[in-house]
């Protein structure tokens, strides 16, 4: 069965937070990408309906989804730094570890 939290490791893990200086079409290990994104919160929805995600975590979990699944997000011209920390922190303590884990 597929693994929505060991998927979101190696997705968190194997992606950059660096942001380039130019805009990426579809190339790249960036965060910053859309379909990065997509992933991330596929994962994240998945495991909340599972279960998965820890009791404390989970009504700022909800909040993060429906944040970056709103019209304002999509609207959002370019993924920000602010957005990739914000998402990175919370996948680390959805994972149960810190950023020196990785």
């Amino acid at each position: 069965m597929f693994n929505p939290l060991e998927h979101l490791r190696k997705i968190t893990d194997n992606f950059s937070d660096e942001i380039p200086n130019k805009v990426l079409h579809g190339r790249g290990n960036f965060k910053i990408r859309r379909n990065w994104w997509s992933g991330a919160i596929t994962d994240i929805e998945l495991a909340l309906n599972r279960g998965e995600i820890s009791t404390e975590l989970v009504e700022e979990t909800k909040e993060f989804v429906n944040h970056y699944t709103s019209e304002d997000f999509h609207n959002q011209p370019l993924t920000t730094r602010e957005d990739i920390q914000r998402v990175t922190r919370l996948i680390d303590r959805i994972l149960n570890r810190s950023t020196l884990d990785r």
